[in-house]
């Protein structure tokens, strides 16, 4: 039988020893419980469902949390299982469980921010997915843009520069020093660089005896980076010094966009491709890399993850004779959307502009260019989803 506990219109202000932000202005209004579970009613009607575990598990008590580190100290294989005894809501709307053990008691008490922010109801969940802002060719007139000055020097320009690369997966800068070495300055407003086998940064220009496609005159179809590495870099930074020769724009597409309509128009080539790894490796005096993955991954949802392809990477295939012909339909018929110009957003970077970009969603190329009509010199370097996260984390902290 679920008992019910008294109410309190207040709201929960508990230290949950979480830096996050747990600010909300929705109340508990009502609290029942099981002995194996929690249930909260909401001002605004909805429901959330806790397990006794899982709340035993999360107890920002000291003797369960670091106090300093913020770390977990409870280890919950090593004790008996815990029954919810009692539940009630505190004067200030905090939630106050007692848990009943073989091994005793033990007291909890949980902010009712945290608990709304942690919630892991379906429409809870459904609510908190992060969904990219899909986008094709006509997005051109939409770029979003941040002025350097902006970025470098105040928070705002650099939340909408992290927040656009979040959705978009690209984002436009303008209005930078024209210097070798800039972008450096501005990846570390983020974090660290991401070095590679290219190094920490590598330059983007036309060399007598190249050991990469990149550092050609010659025309490079949409690819994704690096994709020879178990796990390619997130995001690239490309830079642009000089752009005074005859061609050389920047092609991009959204390989989600693509990769969503492929889903709906060709559902068996998208399962081959999300099912199948496809080999990649770079190798020459130096250094030998190479890895396989399906071209598109998906999470435990279904959801779009990731997208990597790259022709000239692109090693000998390795799966089961009879998916061999069936794999390369498919990934030709990924091919074939990637070359529709309805997908393709073309940029001529200027002195003093730079696009970063989701490595793991959008797909980037150029035009060929003619180096005796000028020089081109571009600067390409990485940087780190985790560290994108921490900065926006950081920031919503000090909102």
């Amino acid at each position: 039988m679920l008992s019910a506990a008294p109410t309190n219109k207040a709201s929960g202000t508990i230290d949950m020893l979480d830096l996050a932000a747990d600010r909300t202005d929705r109340r508990i209004i009502q609290v029942s419980h099981s002995p194996d579970e929690l249930l909260l009613t909401w001002d605004d009607g909805r429901f959330s469902r806790f397990h006794a575990l899982w709340l035993r598990d999360n107890c920002p008590c000291p003797s369960c949390r670091h106090p300093q580190a913020l770390e977990r100290t409870y280890k919950f294989i090593d004790h008996p299982a815990a029954k919810i005894a009692t539940a009630s809501l505190g004067a200030s709307g905090e939630l106050s469980v007692e848990f009943a053990s073989t091994e005793g008691r033990h007291a909890s008490s949980f902010s009712t921010g945290w608990l709304h922010r942690h919630c892991y109801s379906e429409a809870a969940r459904y609510e908190r997915v992060k969904r990219p802002r899909l986008w094709d060719r006509a997005a051109s007139c939409d770029l979003p843009v941040v002025d350097f000055a902006d970025y470098m020097n105040t928070d705002h320009g650099l939340r909408a520069w992290l927040e656009a690369l979040c959705s978009w997966g690209i984002v436009l800068m303008r209005n930078a020093p024209a210097e070798p070495g800039k972008l450096l300055e501005i990846g570390r407003r983020v974090g660290p660089i991401r070095a590679t086998n290219f190094g920490e940064y590598y330059d983007v220009v036309s060399m007598p005896n190249p050991n990469a496609s990149a550092y050609t005159a010659m025309e490079l179809e949409l690819h994704t980076d690096l994709a020879n590495w178990r796990w390619p870099p997130d995001y690239q930074l490309l830079f642009c010094v000089r752009n005074d020769a005859v061609g050389g724009g920047s092609i991009l597409a959204d390989g989600f966009r693509v990769a969503e309509d492929l889903r709906r128009d060709d559902p068996e080539s998208f399962d081959l491709l999300s099912r199948y790894p496809v080999e990649f490796r770079f190798h020459d005096e130096s250094c030998d890399i190479s890895a396989s993955a399906p071209t598109i991954g998906l999470d435990g949802d279904g959801r779009l993850r990731s997208v990597r392809f790259n022709n000239w990477l692109r090693s000998t295939l390795d799966v089961p004779a009879d998916v061999v012909a069936p794999l390369y339909r498919a990934l030709g018929r990924f091919w074939e959307r990637l070359r529709d110009p309805s997908y393709h957003l073309t940029i001529r970077l200027r002195a003093g502009e730079m696009l970063a970009y989701s490595n793991h969603r959008v797909l980037h190329g150029r035009e060929s260019f003619d180096p005796s009509t000028g020089g081109r010199h571009l600067q390409g370097c990485y940087i780190t989803h985790d560290d994108v996260m921490s900065r926006l984390r950081s920031m919503d902290r000090r909102s």
